[in-house]
C-alpha cells in the first residue's frame, strides 16, 4: 500500500513533473483531460459518492482561453483538494513520467527507475541514526521508502538502536510514503512469535475492492526490542504514513507521541495516468487502527505530550531520562542535566564566560566567539558547552565535566567532575 505525501499542507502536488516541453491546451483539450480524470476517479477513488461534486468543481476550473499543461495541472489539483478536502490529491503534467510509470507497471515494478534512483540518493529517507547521552537511540527519516529497496538501510538504523535504554523515532518532517516500511520498522518493537496487527484497511485495485490487514513480520534482520520505551516525535507536517505509524503505536500503547498535532491525511493513494501527459494521485482506500477501528482523516494525530515541534526532541529526552534518574539511575541523571538546561532556555552570560578566562594548574580556559575552549599540555584543545550555572560539558567526551569554583563571587579555580562523582581541583594561577 503506497502513501504518496504532499510536501506541505498547501495545495502543492507531490507528483513533481520532470523537465518537459511546455504544451498549451485550449478549452476543448482541457475538457478532454477533465473527462479522462473523471473516468480515473470512477475507477479508483475510494468515495464514489463525492465524484459529482468534484466533477462540478473541475468543470468550473476549465479555462476559457489556452493554458499551459503545468498550470492546468495545478488548477486541477486545487479543484480536487477543494472539492474533497483531501490533501492527498495531486496532479502533474509529466509526459515523460507517465511513460516511465507505464513501463514500470508493465514490468511489474511499483516505482520507476528514476524514482528509485532519487530515493537511493536520499538514503531512502534516513537522515540520522545516532546515540544520545543516557543510552538513548535516535532515528530520523523523512519519508517511507519501499522496503523492497530500502530494507538494508532501515535494518542498519534499527541495529544502531540495539541495546538502547530508549528509542526516539523522529517523524516531525516525514511526509509519508510506503506503508510497508512502517510495518517493517514497527515489527522490531514486538517480540518474535507475537502476532500484532498494525493496520486494517481496504482499497481499490483496478476496480476491485480489496480488504486486508497488515501484521507484524515473522522475521526481521537483527534483534527486536520488545521492551524498549519508544517515543515518536510529530509535527504539523507529519503526514500520511508517518501519521499512521504514530497513530497505531499510540493506540496499541507501544509508544508515547510527543510534539504537535499532525496534518490529518489518513487515506492510502495510488498513482494513475489520466492520459499520456497527466498523472493523478488519488485516494484509493481507507485505513483503520486495529484497536477501535478509527482513523484521523482531517483532524490529525494528537500527541500524548503537546509541545512545539522544535522542542520535541529535548522533551522526549527528558521524558525518557527523568523516571530513570528519579529511580537512581546515575547515567540517566548525568544525561538529564544538560537536557534540562537546554529546555530552560538559559543563555550563557558573556560576563561570566569572560571571568573564567585564565590559567589554572596545568590548563587554561580561552575565550572563543561561541564560548570557551579548554587547553592543556600546549597542544590539546576541546570546546566547552554551558550546561548549567558555571558548569560545562566538554565536547568529544562524556566522561567528565568542568565546573568553575568561585570565592566571594570571583572565579578562583576549576573543578573536573567525573560521571562517577569523583572530582579534581585546579587552582587559578593568574
Amino acid at each position: 500500500m503506497i502513501f504518496r505525501a504532499i510536501l506541505s499542507l498547501l495545495a502543492v502536488a507531490t507528483l513533481a513533473p520532470g523537465p518537459v516541453v511546455a504544451q498549451t491546451l485550449d478549452r476543448e483539450a482541457q475538457r478532454e483531460v477533465v473527462s479522462h480524470l473523471e473516468a480515473a476517479l470512477r475507477q479508483n477513488y475510494v468515495f464514489p459518492e463525492r465524484i459529482p461534486a468534484i466533477s462540478a468543481e473541475l468543470e468550473r476550473r476549465v479555462q476559457s482561453g489556452p493554458v499551459d499543461g503545468e498550470h492546468f495541472a495545478e488548477i486541477l489539483a486545487q479543484g480536487l483538494v477543494r472539492a474533497s478536502d483531501d490533501l492527498h490529491f495531486s496532479v502533474a503534467f509529466d509526459p515523460d513520467g507517465v511513460a516511465a510509470e507505464n513501463r514500470a507497471k508493465a514490468g511489474g515494478e511499483t516505482a520507476t527507475q528514476a524514482q528509485r534512483d532519487s530515493e537511493r540518493a536520499a538514503n531512502f529517507g534516513f537522515r540520522e541514526a545516532r546515540r544520545l547521552d543516557g543510552g538513548l537511540a535516535y532515528i530520523r527519516f523523512d519519508f517511507f521508502a519501499d522496503p523492497q529497496y530500502a530494507q538494508e538501510i532501515a535494518a542498519g538504523a534499527m541495529r544502531f538502536a540495539e541495546g538502547a535504554e530508549g528509542l526516539i523515532f523522529d517523524l516531525r518532517y516525514n511526509n509519508g510514503g510506503v506503508l510497508e516500511m512502517a510495518q517493517f520498522l514497527m515489527s522490531y518493537l514486538y517480540a518474535p512469535g507475537k502476532e500484532q496487527e498494525f493496520f486494517d484497511y481496504n482499497y481499490n485495485d483496478h476496480g476491485v475492492r480489496v480488504e486486508r490487514g497488515q501484521w507484524s513480520l515473522a522475521a526481521v534482520p537483527g534483534q527486536r526490542s520488545a521492551d524498549m520505551p519508544v517515543v515518536v516525535l510529530t509535527g504539523s507536517t507529519s503526514f500520511s504514513a508517518a501519521e499512521w505509524m504514530a497513530f497505531s503505536l499510540q493506540r496499541l500503547g507501544r509508544a508515547t507521541i510527543i510534539g504537535e498535532r499532525t496534518a490529518g491525511g489518513a487515506h492510502p493513494v495510488g498513482r494513475v495516468p489520466i492520459d499520456d501527459r497527466f498523472m493523478l494521485q488519488v485516494p484509493i482506500g481507507q485505513i483503520r487502527d486495529p484497536v477501535n477501528g478509527q482513523d484521523f482523516e482531517g483532524v490529525g494525530v494528537t500527541p500524548d505530550l503537546v509541545v512545539p515541534a522544535s522542542d520535541a526532541l529535548l522533551a522526549a529526552q527528558k521524558f525518557l531520562l527523568q523516571s530513570r534518574a528519579e529511580a537512581g539511575d546515575a547515567d540517566a541523571g548525568w544525561a538529564l542535566a544538560p537536557v534540562e538546561f537546554a529546555i530552560s532556555g538559559q543563555a550563557p552570560d558573556a560576563a561570566n564566560l569572560d571571568e573564567a578566562v585564565g590559567t589554572y594548574e596545568g590548563r587554561t580556559l580561552v575565550r572563543t566567539p561561541t564560548g570557551l575552549s579548554y587547553h592543556w599540555r600546549d597542544r590539546f584543545v576541546l570546546a566547552l558547552d554551558p550546561i548549567g550555572k558555571d558548569l560545562f560539558a566538554v565536547q568529544g567526551t562524556d566522561d567528565y565535566r568542568l565546573r568553575l569554583v568561585r570565592e566571594n563571587g570571583a572565579v578562583s579555580g576549576l573543578e573536573r567532575v567525573w560521571k562517577s562523582g569523583e572530582t579534581a581541583a585546579y587552582r587559578r594561577l593568574d
